[in-house]
Formats: C-alpha cells, sequence, structure tokens
C-alpha cells in the first residue's frame, strides 16, 4: 500500500513537473514555460492590487499634504499609477522568461530615419512621456504664475487671464520644442515635413489657425475681455473665457454662446464696457393735449430719481421732444452703470411703473392713439332714430326676400 502510495506521488508529480515545464514560446531569444507564465499572472495581480491599495491609503493621503490644487494632486498620482504598472508588467515579462536582452534590443528599435538621425523606439516612449508631464505642468506652473505674481499686481482680472493663456502657450511651445530634441527629431526636418504636408495641413487646418490667430489678437489689442458686457447678433451676455479657439460668452439667459475668435473680429461686436461701464438708456411717453407739461416733466424727472441704480452723474435729463399725432412726446436719458448682475431692461421696466403711479396720482393722463373724423358736405345730414322692434321687423323682412329670389 505504501509503495503503491509512492508510485502515485511520484507519478502525478512527474506530471505536475511535464504540465509546469510545458513550453508554450520557444525561440532562439524567448522561452515562455506555462508555469512561469502561471507566476507571472499571480504575482501580476497581487502587484496591481497591492498599486490599487497604496493609491488609494497611502499616495492619496501623501499628496494631500503637499500638493492643493485637485487636478494637479489627481494627474500626479495616476502617472505614479501608470510607472508602477509598467514596472510591473516589465517584472511579469522577466518572470515569464523574456530575457533582458529583448528589452534593450525593443528600446533601441528604430522606427525612421530623418536627415541620417534614426529615431528610436524608447525615444518615442520617453518622448510621449515628458510631453504628458510637460503639458501638466505647463498649465500648473502657468496658475501659480496668475496665482503668485499677478495676482500681486493691479492688472484687471481680463489683464490677468490673458497674461497667463499667453504665458501657458509659451511653456507649450518650449515643451514641444525639448521633446523634438529628446525623441531625435532635428528642427531643420520640418522644412522638409512642411513641405510635404502643408497643402494638406493648411487646407484642414485653415480655419483653426484663423481662430487660434484671432485669439491671440484678442488678448493683445483687447477690443474685449473676460467680464465685458457685450451684444452679438441681437443677443447680449457677458464674457466668460476667452481661449485660443474660442470665446466663451454667458448670455442673459444664462445661455453659453462658444464663438469662434476669428467670427468676433470680422463681424461687428457691441461692448458696452469697452471703455468704461457707464449705459446710457432712454424712456419715451406721451401724455395728452392740454397735460401741464412742466408738472409731466417734473414727475418724470422724480420717477427716474428714485431708483437707486441710476446714476447721479451725470445726471438724468427730460426733453420734451415732439408734438405727435395723439400726444405730446417726452423723453428721459439716464445713465447707469452696468455690471453683470445689472439687467436694463428690469430698471426700465421700474421707472415705467413709478411714471405710471405719478401720473395717477397727479391725474396726468398718458395718451393713446386717436383720430377726429370731419365731415364736409353741402347740405346738413340726415340722422334717423330707430327702435330696435323696426330693426328686427326690417332684418326679417329683408331675410324673407332673399330666400323667395
Amino acid at each position: 500500500m505504501g509503495k503503491g502510495l509512492r508510485t502515485f506521488i511520484l507519478s502525478f508529480y512527474e506530471a505536475c513537473k511535464s504540465i509546469w515545464e510545458f513550453t508554450i514560446i520557444s525561440g532562439e531569444s524567448v522561452t515562455v514555460k506555462l508555469g512561469n507564465l502561471i507566476v507571472g499572472i499571480l504575482i501580476f495581480f497581487i502587484g496591481w492590487r497591492l498599486i490599487r491599495y497604496l493609491k488609494v491609503k497611502i499616495i492619496r493621503n501623501f499628496f494631500k499634504k503637499w500638493i492643493k490644487d485637485d487636478k494637479t494632486r489627481e494627474w500626479t498620482e495616476n502617472f505614479i499609477s501608470f510607472l508602477s504598472v509598467i514596472v510591473l508588467f516589465i517584472i511579469f515579462l522577466l518572470i515569464t522568461g523574456v530575457p533582458v536582452s529583448i528589452f534593450s534590443f525593443v528600446w533601441h528599435l528604430s522606427l525612421f530615419t530623418i536627415k541620417d538621425n534614426p529615431v528610436e523606439l524608447g525615444n518615442v516612449i520617453v518622448g510621449l512621456v515628458l510631453f504628458y508631464i510637460g503639458i501638466r505642468l505647463s498649465r500648473y506652473i502657468s496658475g501659480e504664475f496668475q496665482s503668485i505674481f499677478l495676482g500681486r499686481t493691479h492688472l484687471d482680472i481680463a489683464t490677468k487671464k490673458s497674461l497667463e493663456a499667453i504665458f501657458r502657450y509659451l511653456l507649450i511651445i518650449i515643451v514641444v520644442l525639448f521633446v523634438l530634441t529628446i525623441v531625435g527629431i532635428p528642427l531643420t526636418a520640418f522644412t522638409v515635413i512642411g513641405g510635404a504636408f502643408a497643402i494638406g495641413i493648411g487646407l484642414g487646418s485653415q480655419h483653426l489657425v484663423n481662430n487660434f490667430l484671432s485669439g491671440l489678437v484678442l488678448m493683445i489689442e483687447r477690443p474685449l475681455k473676460v467680464g465685458d458686457i457685450v451684444e452679438m447678433e441681437n443677443e447680449g451676455g457677458v464674457v466668460e473665457h476667452i481661449g485660443g479657439r474660442s470665446t466663451r460668452i454667458k448670455t442673459f439667459k444664462n445661455l453659453r454662446m462658444v464663438v469662434p475668435n476669428s467670427k468676433l473680429l470680422e463681424n461687428t461686436v457691441i461692448n458696452w464696457s469697452l471703455i468704461d461701464n457707464y449705459l446710457r438708456r432712454e424712456i419715451n411717453v406721451g401724455v395728452i393735449y392740454g397735460s401741464p407739461v412742466k408738472k409731466v416733466s417734473s414727475l418724470i424727472m422724480k420717477a427716474v430719481k428714485e431708483h437707486e441704480k441710476v446714476e447721479k452723474n451725470p445726471e438724468p435729463l427730460v426733453l420734451f421732444t415732439d408734438f405727435g399725432e395723439s400726444a405730446l412726446i417726452f423723453k428721459v436719458l439716464f445713465w447707469i452703470r452696468i455690471r453683470e448682475f445689472v439687467n436694463t431692461l428690469v430698471i426700465e421696466s421700474d421707472i415705467r411703473y413709478r411714471i405710471d403711479e405719478f401720473f395717477r396720482e397727479a391725474g396726468i393722463i398718458i395718451a393713446f392713439p386717436q383720430q377726429d373724423v370731419h365731415f364736409d358736405s353741402l347740405k346738413p345730414i340726415e340722422l334717423k332714430i330707430i327702435s330696435e322692434n323696426k330693426v328686427s321687423k326690417q332684418k326679417t323682412t329683408n331675410n324673407t326676400k332673399s330666400q323667395e329670389k
């Protein structure tokens, strides 16, 4: 019995050993066995779970103490996790039987050549990683530049946003040039590449380039800036953001308009706060003939001056503008200081309410359209008064005659 059990155990061990050492991939430089693959998968799975645990419990708590910006902290955590996964994958390949030399071969694999300069896969990988880091850092550095340096100046918000955007674009250009140098692509090669793709890229990106250059013009010339109240295509709103391609405007209806930058330069845009934020408004009102015009003028002035959002300087002005067909026409001019939360329509409506209230108290009637008709005849016009009974009988007689016909 003991000899039979021993024989069974030995045979089972030999079977497991043969399965464990079963060769899945066999080559001159790479040999992958089933057992090594199983161990590699187990280690990769355990390492993956460990990375997720460390990210949640340790890495996140560590970076909370040092990095206050949520977006910067998030992409830093994701980047460290990404590098950890790459290291874990390399360990997995080594365990499965992939030799170290294969990594060197793949790393130095030449993808293409530009002016006798080979571009290797490893350099491309490093360039992509540096490009990602550079883009993220450029956003972080430009934000810190705005908060630390520009925040101490007395510039307005729009100027600070424009300088921040220009500074970020300069950092991105520096990052791109640095990455191209790391990859091994000489800058002189763009003369050849540009000649080959100039037509296609030019036709495909002419609108994009036009909008980008228009955005730079808007930031430098500043015909409109962040915070300005503008009107375009009969739609008014506040400029929220001026980007490289488009500008975002928040309308008074709380809608967002995304307008291409080139359209802002090519079309007429009314900027209510380009030079200052004072806006003149006017209200017209007509009263019937015979009304005391001096009293009307004083009541209109009183209604305007009572409103808290009407500016005292320049002072409101009431004008007796015309003798209309049905009314005496008055116009009041007043100035308000426009802000994002100031609605000119509400102010005008409030003043109209007060004018109507004052006129009612003073017995002044607001005119309405009317017309006098005069009859000119050589002889007196004959008038007859007919009772209702005669009118109804006359209608019945006319209806009977029409039916007989």
